[in-house]
């Protein structure tokens, strides 16, 4: 299985509509793979705000994609609920309806959803924003999945017609916590901006974080999350719970990134290979 991994792409910000269109660009015209024997995951945050605006601009690109054979897949981020400062409800709502095709394809509109590939690979996809939707929760962005998402994808896991398959898992917040080897010195650019992340960086974790790990350990074999910008690969963090494969999509828009080029991974499931496509910006 053959998948390529984006995310956090962010529009409504800058020029992010401009840049995502030349990703589109790229991958439509001189696809890196051929569309038809790929998947391509979104790992949330396709925009910035929650306007109806921002939604269209989004579903226009995916669709994009998916006329041009990819099979896309995606699941949403605090930003597609909301903003940088909090998520609600409404704004849920209308992104689930809004890219239903995307998330749910012909599954229950219900997280965690459950797509069968092949007769090799299962995706599951998660929503990490669904308990923080309460008023008492849902202002910054550390992602919450609640305990009865998480009860359902332990059940899940041990089902016949899945355990025995390659597991790809999808959320949008970051399950590891990232260490200050990726701070800048002090002679770098945005110092302060680098430092004030730094100091929140455990603030903007998923909360459930540890239960998380503890009941996909030793039964998933790639791990796809987004949020932090940074484009790691976490397989290290990973693999300490049985986990073969962890990526960090990054944003694939180089929002807030210090970079001069867009990102996206590209993972064979089979091999284990992964190569890192690059489209330099002007």
């Amino acid at each position: 299985m053959k998948l390529i991994h984006i995310s956090d792409t962010h529009l409504g910000k800058n020029d992010n509509a401009l840049r995502f269109s030349r990703l589109v660009d790229q991958l439509v015209t001189a696809p890196p793979l051929p569309p038809q024997e790929c998947l391509l995951i979104h790992t949330g945050d396709v925009i910035d705000s929650a306007s109806a605006e921002n939604r269209a601009a989004g579903c226009q690109q995916l669709a994009r994609l998916s006329a041009a054979g990819y099979r896309v897949y995606l699941c949403p981020g605090n930003h597609d609920y909301g903003n940088a400062m909090a998520i609600n409800n409404q704004a849920a709502h209308a992104f689930l309806h809004d890219y239903h095709q995307w998330i749910f394809h012909d599954q229950p509109a219900s997280f965690p959803v459950v797509h069968h590939l092949d007769a090799a690979h299962v995706l599951i996809l998660l929503d990490s924003n669904a308990a923080e939707l309460v008023w008492y929760q849902r202002w910054f962005a550390e992602g919450h999945l609640g305990s009865s998402q998480l009860a359902a994808l332990n059940t899940l896991l041990d089902q016949p017609d899945i355990r025995d398959k390659r597991i790809i898992l999808c959320l949008h917040h970051h399950p590891f916590y990232y260490g200050y080897s990726v701070a800048p010195d002090v002679g770098d650019g945005h110092l302060a901006i680098h430092l004030l992340a730094g100091v929140t960086r455990s603030f903007r974790r998923l909360k459930d974080a540890y239960s998380l790990c503890k009941i996909i350990q030793d039964r998933v074999q790639l791990l796809l999350f987004g949020h932090m910008h940074y484009g790691l690969d976490c397989s290290s963090e990973s693999q300490k719970y049985g986990i073969p494969q962890a990526f960090d999509g990054g944003s694939s828009t180089a929002t807030d990134d210090d970079c001069d080029r867009l990102r996206y991974r590209q993972i064979d499931t089979d091999t284990r290979v992964v190569h890192t496509s690059m489209l330099r910006l002007d």
